[in-house]
């Protein structure tokens, strides 16, 4: 279960991520396309790296962050086939 809510935020991350990015793209080619000076470049490439920075959580979710799940389920898995033995102590 846990593993599914990650990869569904995962999704909205990246949905809400690349929507982001391409509206920073967009904006940076609507206002700045065909200017020449150093602050409109300083401008075009701040929104660039902003929108591929909203990426960032999405590709730590679907890169990394569903490792440890992962190996936890094999332990579990594991865990599942252990024998397991009662005892029950005297009463005293």
């Amino acid at each position: 279960m846990e593993f599914k809510r990650l990869l569904k935020q995962g999704r909205t991350s990246l949905f809400i991520g690349l929507l982001f990015l391409a509206g920073c793209l967009l904006l940076s080619k609507m206002l700045l396309g065909h200017e020449a000076g150093t602050w409109a470049a300083v401008v075009c490439e701040s929104l660039t790296i902003a929108g591929w920075v909203a990426m960032w959580r999405p590709m730590q979710i679907y890169l990394y962050d569903w490792w440890p799940l992962l190996r936890r389920s094999w332990i579990y898995a594991k865990m599942s086939h252990m024998p397991v033995e009662l005892i029950q102590k005297g009463k005293s």
